[in-house]
Order: C-alpha cells, then structure tokens, then sequence
C-alpha cells in the first residue's frame, strides 16, 4: 500500500513538475520539452512506447510522426501513416474526441484491421489521446504503449495522461500560432522590402524606435544600433524636425492615423523625401505603429510636372491660347474666358451659357467666304470619323473688326454611331501673324525684283565689260600690234645696212639694234596674246572647243602646269553668250588653280547631256572652306556664278579643306520657251 501511495506521489510529482515545464516556454523548446516529457512519463509508469503524431496538413488523414520515445529494437516506426488505412476502428473514434485504452488481443471483431496494424508494430497495449484545444478540431494523437507486457490503465492514470495530452495540445497549439506569426511577419517584412516600405514602432514614453533593416540602413544606422525617437530625429532634415514633433503629438491625441511628408540627410549628405503614415497602437496608449516610404523620385516628378505646368502656362500666356471641350450632345463643358472675351467677343453682360447659342455667334461672325470650308471641316470632325481638325479662317470680332483664327479641334470619344461625344480644342488670334505673312511675302516679292534687277544689272555689267575688252582687243591688234610690227621692220632693215655699209658700225652698236628688234617682236606677241585675252576671236572664227585648247596650250607654255581637256560630244550649236560664258569660267578657274590650289596637273570635262552642256573642272589641291569663302568672297567665284547665271545656267562648286575643288556648271543649249 506504502508502495503505491509513494508511485502515485512520484508521479503527480512528475506531471507537476512537467506542468511548470510547459508554461511560458518558448516555441523553438516545445519539441525537445514534449519528448523529455514522453521519456520521464515513459520511465515513471513502466512503458515502452509513446508516440505523438499530427495532421500532414496536406491529404485528410494522414498522420506525421512528429515527437517519439521508442526503445531502440522493434519494428522501424514509419514517419507518415494513413490513419483511415492502417487502423480505421480507432481513427473513427479518435475523430470524436474519444479517448482508447484497450489491449491489442482483446479489440472487438470490427477492429480486425486496427489489430493488425498493432500487432505489426509489437503493441501489446494502449492508450491513445486525442490531441486538440477547447472545442477546436482534432490536431493529433498521444499514445502510449507496452510491447512486452499487458497493462490495465486506471481511471486515474488515464485522467492524468489526458492532462499531459491537454499540456502538449496546447503547446503545440502555441507552437503553432508562433509560427504562423513568424509566417506572417516574414511575409510583412518581404512585401514591404518589395514595396520599399520600412516598417516602424515607436514607444512614445521611453522614446524606443524599432524598424525593419531596411529602415534602418536608410536613415542611415547600423544594424545592430539601438534607435530612439531622439536619434532618428538627428536624420530629419533641421526644417522639418519640430513639424515632424508635432505630427506625432497630436496623431496620439487624435488617435487617428496620419500622413506626414519630410526630408531626411543621408550619411553622404543627399537629401530624401519621406512619407510616413503611422495609426496609434490599438492595445497600447503609449505606441505609435507605421510604414515609410522614399517619395523622392515622387517629389522629383512633382517639381518637375509644376516646372512643366509653370513653362505651359506661360507658353499659353504668350501664345494666347483659348481651349474648350464639348461633351455628350456637343454641349460645351469647358470654355476659358480668353476664348470667350478676347478670341471671340463675347461681353460677359451678353455672355451666353447654353452651346447653341454659343455656336450660333461663332458661326454667324466668321467671314462669309470662310465660312462653308469651316463648317464641311467640323462636319467631318463631328460625324464622318475625322479625329483631327485644324483650320484657319477670317473672324469679325465685334470690337477688333476683322482677325484671324487658327483652331484645332480632336475627338478625343466616339459612340457606336461614330458620332463625336467628347472634343476637346484650341483656339487662337492668329492676325498679327497674318499680318507679318503678308509682309514678308511682299518683302519676297520685293527681294525677288531686286534680285532680278541685279542679276540684270550684273549682265548688262558682264556685257559693256566685253564690249570694252572687244573694242580694247581690237585696238591693240588693228593699231599698237600693227604699229610695233612696223618699227620691228624697220629695225631690221637698219641692222642689215648697217651690216652692209662701207663704213662699219661699231659691233656693240649693232647688238643694241639687234636686241631691240627682238624686244619688240617680243612685245608685240605679247600685246597680241593680251588681245586675244581681252576678246578671244577664236571663239567664233574655230569654236569653244578650239579656243579651249588654245588656252590650255598658251597656258601650259608659260606655266609649268599640266591640263588635261577631255570634250564629248560638242556640237557648233553653241550659242556665242554660252561659249563665251563657258570660255570664261574656264580662264577663271585655271588662274584660281595656278594661284591657290598648289597643285601643276588640273582637269577641264565638257560634254554635253541631252540639250545641256555640262563643264567640270577640278584639282586635288589644297582647296578652301565653302564658309569662309562665302564671308570673304572674292570676284572670282562671283564672276563665274554671275556668268553662269546670265545665261540660265547653274553653277556649283565642291571643295574641303586638304580634298581638293571641283566646279560644275551646267547650261541648257536651247532656249528656255523656245
């Protein structure tokens, strides 16, 4: 008797010992605590087994091992069981909360199964505890087993295993929760780092401030510093610090959330924008909870959209623009009083409300002549599917008179009938634009006359120079080259004589008469190639290209210079003005090469293509900047642009820096309406 009473101390000492154990005990404990329990319980009753199984979560009645004491012989226990498959008897009447403790040879015919599955493992006897809370759901098995002996389970030894079961459900069950918080938290903490949310709490009587890593590292702490309200505030820009002070004050005496926009200064010394929207703690008067994010690049696009609003608006401004919308019916919901007063007129003490009338005083001033183009373009708008309609057109304004509209219009919605539902538009005063138009085209007219009257002019210049050089030219042949000609005669019979007289001259008298004789032949060649530049009487009594190779010849005589002439298809239709003009440019451009290209060997192209007659000339010299040129040019180039526009031709000239220079000239040998 002394012997029982002092096994039942030890063991209500046991369950109260394990009872302590389980309060308080912290989740990553219960499952080393719940399996020392199975062993001391285990130990105290003389049993062999205890096994804790739990709901897979995953298919309807299968069992997970989960916490076991097992001698270290016997049958491998499995770690997932089919409940419903290896002992149905005891699973049905687990799922009503019964508790079973039977002996294994002794289960009732309908157990067959069950007992199969106890004898498999070595069971000789159980008692099996359903594990759940309250009046929750079933969420495991407790049992406890002999394998060598059978067992007679009291009433009272049952009832104290039931209260271990009820010890281990509910740890289990906090277990369980704690997890599916740390679950929950990690999720919040993964969501609000993809978001760029730093969660936060703040304990407003000590000042404690938690936040997650990412908060931390953003205000700039490390991540094993403590934070406190007072610290964080050092990160606040020191503008925003007492308005930031007082947000938290009032939000905890509103007990109302609350949203605060602030700068913060960062380590390197940017500044960020932060948005913080922070609620009181629903359990707690003393602490405030939130979420903030970066709004930087927020607050960046919003400055930049009041930039771009403040450009449009004075864009608008200096472009006086009027805008409108019409909606359902066309009826105008958006009309801006530029529109109204300045654009089109209408007093404010007249001023009507209602679209028809609206339109019916647009329409009624604009000028009759632009009126049916105007109303064809807003039917085409309005009804024919045309989304976009720009028109220009005459408006008698009550007090300006006569201006000048421009107006764009988009359909911006359509119904099923393809009708326009929402238009919006702009208008503006476009008269002083008008005005300089027309100004600018009478300028154009009146640059084209003088430009015409120049060209006229240069031409009647170009044509007295050649009447002068042609009479110039003639000159010098008929009179001063006949003239020397004559005293080189002359001077030739007196050397003879004296050469013949009885008395003879001196020798170096006769040198003298002889070098004299020469110089004026020589000056007569050159008074006669002067002539021939002056007025080349070789165009007309052999042709252009004759009188080209001439000038190459005479050229390439006085110059060490190369010239290579390549002619094509050159016919005698050429009229006199265009071989004139062509036999010029070529002269021209032969002494610009000589003078600046650097280079002895130039090339002269001229064929004819069709009815016009092209000429090209070009050099591999150093050529010349086309800009500098054109800022500095000199008669030359002018005088060649100048001819070939006197006969209608073009001219072209293609020349860089270090590349060479090429001219082209084109001209049509027939005559323009010929």
């Amino acid at each position: 008797m002394r012997h029982e009473l002092e096994e039942r101390l030890r063991f209500e000492t046991l369950l109260t010992d394990i009872s302590a154990h389980f309060i308080n005990l912290p989740a990553n404990q219960v499952d080393s605590e719940i399996e020392d329990a199975q062993r001391r319980v285990c130990q105290c009753l003389d049993l062999d087994l205890s096994a804790l199984w739990q709901w897979s979560g995953e298919i309807p009645a299968i069992l997970t091992l989960t916490h076991l004491y097992s001698p270290p012989t016997g049958p491998t226990r499995p770690e997932r069981i089919d409940a419903h498959e290896a002992f149905p008897w005891a699973f049905q009447k687990l799922l009503r909360k019964e508790t079973l403790a039977f002996s294994t040879e002794q289960l009732p015919p309908d157990a067959q199964r069950d007992q199969e599955t106890f004898q498999y493992y070595g069971i000789k006897s159980s008692l099996t505890l359903p594990l759940f809370t309250g009046g929750g759901p079933l969420i495991g098995i407790l049992s406890f087993n002999t394998l060598s002996d059978e067992c007679i389970w009291p009433v009272e030894i049952v009832n104290r295993l039931n209260l271990v079961a009820q010890i281990f459900s509910n740890a289990l069950a906090r277990k369980a929760s704690d997890r599916l918080l740390r679950e929950s938290e990690a999720r919040l903490l993964l969501a609000a780092d993809s978001a760029g949310a730093m969660l936060w709490d703040l304990e407003t009587i000590s000042g404690h401030l938690w936040t997650t890593t990412q908060g931390k590292e953003f205000f700039g702490f490390a991540p094993d510093r403590p934070m406190s309200f007072d610290s964080f505030l050092l990160a606040v820009h020191p503008d925003d610090r007492e308005m930031l002070k007082r947000t938290v004050a009032e939000t905890m005496l509103s007990e109302k959330d609350a949203n605060v926009e602030y700068r913060v200064v960062r380590p390197d010394g940017s500044i960020r924008w932060v948005l913080s929207r922070g609620r009181p703690h629903p359990e707690s008067a003393v602490r405030l909870m939130g979420v903030s994010i970066d709004i930087t690049e927020r607050k960046l696009i919003e400055e930049r959209i009041l930039v771009s609003e403040a450009r449009l608006a004075a864009a608008i401004d200096a472009a006086a623009l009027g805008f409108y919308e019409m909606g359902e019916d066309l009826r105008i919901s958006l009309l801006d009083r530029r529109i109204m007063s300045d654009i089109i007129g209408i007093e404010s003490s007249d001023e009507p409300h209602d679209e028809p009338r609206v339109r019916e005083f647009w329409l009624s001033h604009i000028d009759p002549e632009d009126l049916p183009r105007i109303v064809d373009l807003s039917r085409q708008v309005l009804v024919e599917g045309v989304d976009r309609f720009t028109g220009e057109y005459r408006f008698l304004h009550p007090k300006k008179g006569v201006i000048w509209l421009r107006q764009v219009s988009h359909v911006q919605e359509r119904n099923a009938a393809g009708r326009a539902t929402r238009v919006v538009g702009v208008m503006q005063d476009i008269t002083e634009r008008k005005q300089e138009e027309v100004k600018l085209r009478e300028n154009e007219a009146t640059l084209k006359n003088n430009q015409r009257d120049l060209q006229r002019l240069a031409g009647k210049l170009i044509s007295e120079q050649e009447e002068e050089l042609r009479r110039l030219s003639r000159e010098l042949h008929d009179d001063l080259t006949q003239r020397l000609a004559v005293l080189a005669i002359e001077t030739g019979k007196l050397e003879i004589r004296s050469e013949n007289e009885v008395c003879a001259v001196p020798g170096v008298s006769l040198q003298r008469i002889s070098r004299i004789k020469e110089q004026l032949i020589s000056i007569s060649e050159d008074v006669h190639r002067i002539s021939r530049q002056l007025h080349p009487t070789i165009l007309h009594d052999l042709g252009l290209v004759q009188a080209i190779e001439s000038e190459c010849e005479a050229l390439q005589g006085r110059a060490n210079i190369e010239i290579v002439f390549k002619h094509e298809d050159i016919g005698d239709r050429i009229r006199d003005e265009i071989a004139l003009c062509l036999y010029r440019i070529i002269q021209e451009g032969l002494r610009n090469i000589m003078q600046h290209s650097g280079v002895m060997r130039c090339e002269i192209i001229l064929k004819t293509v069709d009815d016009r007659i092209c000429l090209t000339i070009k050099d591999e010299g150093r050529g010349f900047d086309p800009a500098e040129v054109r800022s500095k040019p000199g008669l030359g180039l002018c005088s060649m642009r100048e001819r070939a526009q006197l006969v209608h031709g073009d001219f072209a000239i293609d020349t860089r820096v270090g590349q060479g220079t090429v001219i082209r000239v084109t001209v049509r040998l027939t005559q323009e309406g010929a």
